[in-house]
């Protein structure tokens, strides 16, 4: 009985996540992002940031205005608004809503949808 209820747990919080596991979804979650205002910022160098681009697939195109490059690669502008906004640690997102993800988190797309009121 306690092993049907905890399935039952298990596949009840697994519907409430909202899955972005096609093209068309992670586009509606990159404008979303974008009309809520959140910045993604990164490094060249960062293997996680690589990733997170390469998971939004075509929907990075969308997103990449409102992407800041805090390495030596990007902009003095762009290294003076990481340095501004104290960004150590990558990725990091930033919302208008005063919310902040920093760091990788394997299951990201609904974290950020979560912490910019996309979901």
């Amino acid at each position: 009985m306690k092993k049907q209820a905890l399935i039952g747990l298990a596949a009840l919080l697994m519907s409430c996540t909202k899955t972005y596991n096609t093209p068309e979804a992670k586009i509606g979650l990159a404008q979303c992002l974008v009309d809520k205002g959140a910045v993604m910022y990164g490094a060249e160098w960062c293997g996680y940031c690589a990733t997170e681009k390469k998971e939004f697939g075509p929907a990075w195109e969308i997103l990449k205005k409102n992407y800041v490059e805090c390495s030596d690669e990007g902009s003095k502008e762009d290294q003076q608004k990481c340095e501004r906004e104290g960004i150590r640690t990558f990725p990091a997102w930033k919302f208008r809503n005063g919310k902040t993800v920093k760091g990788y988190h394997p299951n990201f797309l609904p974290t950020l949808a979560e912490a910019s009121g996309c979901d």
